[in-house]
């Protein structure tokens, strides 16, 4: 893979799990998790998916 590539790709999943830790962090707004109504196990698989995405995106960029 070269450089420019995986520069890009660091990139991208260091944002995506960016992103999936916000989404964990709606569930202490109360109002959205009533309206959702996820399963239990919805937000800690979306942290945790979160944590490694961004553990993939620092690894990637060195």
């Amino acid at each position: 893979m070269d450089k420019n590539t995986k520069k890009q790709l660091s990139l991208v999943t260091f944002v995506a799990g960016f992103a999936l830790l916000l989404i964990q962090d709606l569930q202490r707004v109360q109002t959205i998790i009533n309206t959702i109504n996820p399963e239990p196990w919805f937000f800690p698989v979306i942290f945790y998916t979160g944590l490694l995405l961004i553990l993939i995106g620092y690894y990637l960029r060195g």
